[in-house]
């Protein structure tokens, strides 16, 4: 058994200091120990802009999550942009104390003009990490549009995190995609999405959702920002995977 706290924020436009500031706000009951996991949205630090210097917040939002993974004593999974030669990448990290891995987001939004500001991850480079007996494959926002991305890394992977900027507008697609995701993979799938209005003028509706591998809504945050908390079993993914074995007709 893992327990996850989902950190449901209203980002600060670009500014990475008050985001840290709010994330303390949040985690402030949160003693070391209570969680094997807080997760926190799709560049938690600057929020979805297209500013083609976002990664100016990667230093202090990186060093933050290692910070507040040790202060806690568990892993700390975010999204934060960071440079790289050609320009910048939209990443999701997990933190563990100073050990630090990462996942570039694959499909950047062009609706939105991501793909113009942000280098797309390879598709041949996808992440799987152990951790709380788990095997954890990390995407972001729009990727969960793209089936064939979870679909490849089962039945290996047991948990799908999807870290995001997912607009109101949509909110009915994010909620059902994420079931979707859980149920034709048989594993957990958990989605943390931010809340309030960006600096874009786009709303957000929170709706961070932890969803059980036969499609069981586990947690559903609702439209309020706060810390969420959910309990995840691995022996469910394995009961589930062994009760109904369509997997094995891929």
């Amino acid at each position: 058994m893992a327990r996850i706290g989902l950190i449901q924020m209203d980002i600060q436009w670009e500014d990475a200091e008050a985001n840290i500031r709010r994330v303390d706000e949040l985690t402030r009951h949160v003693k070391p120990g209570d969680f094997d996991m807080l997760i926190l949205p799709e560049l938690w630090s600057c929020g979805f802009t297209m500013n083609d210097q976002a990664y100016a917040t990667w230093d202090i939002g990186h060093a933050y999550m290692a910070s507040l993974s040790k202060k806690l004593n568990c892993l700390v999974l975010g999204g934060l942009p960071r440079k790289v030669d050609n320009g910048q990448e939209n990443r999701c990290y997990l933190l563990d104390g100073e050990n630090s891995r990462s996942y570039t987001k694959i499909k950047t939004f062009t609706f939105a003009g991501e793909d113009k500001k942000y280098q797309r991850g390879n598709p041949d480079q996808k992440q799987r990490w152990d951790v709380m007996g788990f095997q954890l494959t990390p995407f972001i926002c729009y990727d969960l549009r793209f089936p064939e991305m979870a679909r490849a890394m089962v039945p290996d992977s047991t948990l799908f995190t999807y870290v995001a900027c997912w607009p109101i507008a949509r909110e009915l697609h994010w909620r059902q995609l994420l079931r979707a995701r859980a149920i034709e993979n048989l594993a957990y799938v958990i989605g943390v999405n931010r809340v309030g209005r960006d600096g874009a003028g786009l709303d957000y509706p929170g709706a961070s959702m932890v969803i059980g591998p036969t499609g069981e809504i586990v947690l559903d945050a609702g439209t309020e920002e706060g810390f969420y908390e959910a309990e995840i079993d691995p022996a469910q993914v394995a009961a589930a995977r062994d009760r109904f074995r369509f997997l094995d007709d891929m």
